[in-house]
């Protein structure tokens, strides 16, 4: 259990407090959380397609959660959070938000005036992937639910779909982190 909660404070750091570092031109970018040193547009031209249809989902108290998926309307179905944390964006103009809802965390990014789903990351083994995978699932159990395309060979998998990438930790064999993520190109 320990173990779950480093990891779990370290990916919370990652994904907010250690996000932010300089870049070359003095400006803040988001390094920690988006591959390939991308910084993500904050003027997105609107797109036919929902965030559903074009990367991961999952789905926790009968509500779907999809990265880039706009905020609101899951917070609303999800009702009050356990805790709820707030900082000024270093990618966008506005404040990311941290809601944790006892099982996981969910994190928003601001676009124009609304919130949309930046990460989320499982807290412990009651939520699943939609392919059924929660903390305390086998190598095994990974690798017949996305193959082994994303196996980094020591102890992560990182699997993309669309605008989105699902991070899988292994500990001993075993999934002791799950982390969904927008990916901005």
């Amino acid at each position: 259990m320990k173990k779950y909660i480093a990891l779990l404070l370290c990916l919370a750091m990652a994904l907010s407090l250690a996000a932010c570092s300089p870049s070359e031109n003095g400006a803040n970018e988001t390094t920690a959380a988006l591959p390939n040193d991308t910084t993500p547009s904050q003027t997105q031209p609107q797109q036919e397609t929902t965030p559903a249809e074009k990367g991961f989902t999952f789905t926790a108290g009968g509500v779907e959660i999809a990265m880039k998926a706009e905020a609101s309307p899951i917070l609303a179905a999800m009702g009050e959070p356990k805790s709820y944390t707030e900082e000024t964006s270093c990618a966008f103009t506005g404040l990311d938000k941290t809601y944790f809802f006892g099982s996981f965390y969910l994190n928003t990014y601001p676009q124009g005036d609304k919130d949309h789903v930046f990460a989320a990351w499982f807290a412990d083994d009651t939520v699943t992937t939609a392919e059924g995978i929660y903390i305390g699932s086998t190598q095994a159990a990974v690798e017949a639910a996305y193959g082994t395309d994303g196996y980094n060979g020591s102890n992560a998998y990182i699997i993309n779909k669309g605008e989105s990438k699902l991070t899988i930790i292994l500990t001993d064999g075993v999934v002791s982190s799950i982390v969904y993520d927008a990916v901005f190109e």
